[in-house]
């Protein structure tokens, strides 16, 4: 099948990154290190090993305390426009601007006291390094932790790609889609599925009716939602709705969460229909919120940016629902290419691809 066409022609549902990239640059780490010690070997010379390993201590350490140089020049250069700010987005507080402009991961510490390690090891064994300790060489070292290090600030080396922003946007929940999906689930979703049932059973006309006991929620992947959704598909019409759940919530007095019931109905070929499905059918609302930001030029989404948020969006909303034993089995994600008049046709498929599945489990 083309990837294209999964999930209804959505489209492949994305997975989260694994750790390729750190695998990657533990090699390229590992390789030279290697190789310089195959060489050592090779040589069967003590004095060109002694050499070789005092060179590379002394190289490393340097090099290492210059990149630390260089990362605090420019956590001071962004002190520097953040204590411009300290009333309006640090309450006043110069701790606060000092914490949050030289936060130091572990990385960064590892970096620093790996390489005072490297050069107290070698002036531990009294050596002379004339080559680093050259004038010469020693204004490189701070050409390479000042000048080059601002330089690549200034002109933006330094700023995370797209791919880098996306890692750590995905790592830390920090997506507009993650924000959706669990505004969704706390504000909507966590309340009403496991109301579900017993609001379908309140309901004379549609207890027997709905016969799958599931709120099917519709993604399309344009995030474009009618008002209602036999506009979109005139096969699916609204058969009715059932009795609000109300609870209090947020200040509001009995506040009621309701549900549309759903009539889908195929045309035969010979002009009769199928018999009805009744369903528990909408769209994702939050959905709306994305599209209308692709289309607000202040809201800095772009089509592209969309078409990636959805994505996140629906396997951010799954990881949630499946992790919650109180929803499990009362609801179907269900998404699609966004031709919404073909809607029917993906909930009808989707409907008699689980009941294959239910008579194929019985009969095994």
């Amino acid at each position: 099948m083309d990837p294209q066409q999964q999930n209804n022609g959505f489209g492949p549902l994305s997975k989260r990154r694994g750790r390729s990239a750190t695998t990657v640059a533990v090699i390229l780490v590992v390789v030279p290190v290697f190789a310089l010690v195959i060489t050592v070997i090779i040589a069967q010379d003590k004095k060109l090993e002694k050499d070789y390993l005092l060179f590379f201590i002394n190289g490393t350490g340097r090099l290492l305390l210059s990149f630390v140089i260089g990362k605090l020049l420019q956590k001071m250069c962004l002190f520097c426009e953040e204590v411009q700010h300290k009333e309006t987005r640090y309450n006043g507080s110069l701790k606060k601007v000092l914490k949050s402009t030289f936060a130091f991961r572990f990385g960064d510490y590892m970096f620093f006291f790996l390489s005072v390690f490297l050069l107290v090891l070698i002036y531990a064994f009294e050596v002379k390094c004339t080559t680093f300790c050259h004038e010469k060489y020693f204004w490189l070292f701070c050409l390479n932790s000042c000048w080059v290090a601002m330089l690549s600030f200034v002109v933006g080396c330094r700023e995370p790609s797209i791919v880098e922003v996306s890692q750590i946007n995905e790592r830390e929940n920090k997506n507009v889609a993650d924000g959706l999906a669990w505004s969704y689930y706390f504000g909507y979703l966590k309340l009403v599925l496991p109301k579900l049932d017993e609001q379908i059973g309140k309901s004379e006309e549609y207890r027997f009716k709905v016969t799958r006991k599931k709120l099917y929620i519709l993604l399309p992947k344009n995030c474009y939602t009618f008002e209602t959704i036999d506009k979109a598909d005139p096969r699916v019409t609204i058969a009715g709705n059932l009795e609000p759940y109300e609870t209090n919530r947020a200040g509001i007095l009995k506040r009621g969460y309701g549900h549309t019931v759903y009539r889908v109905k195929m045309p035969l070929p010979d002009g009769g229909e199928d018999e009805p499905y009744f369903l528990v059918l909408e769209y994702a609302t939050p959905l709306m919120s994305l599209y209308d930001m692709s289309q607000n030029a202040e809201a800095g989404l772009s089509r592209e940016q969309r078409d990636e948020q959805v994505v996140l969006f629906i396997r951010k909303l799954k990881e949630i629902l499946d992790k919650c034993p109180e929803c499990e089995n009362k609801y179907e994600l269900v998404p699609f290419s966004g031709e919404h008049d073909q809607i029917a046709d993906v909930l009808v498929k989707k409907i008699r691809e689980a009941v294959m599945t239910i008579e194929l489990e019985a009969n095994a």
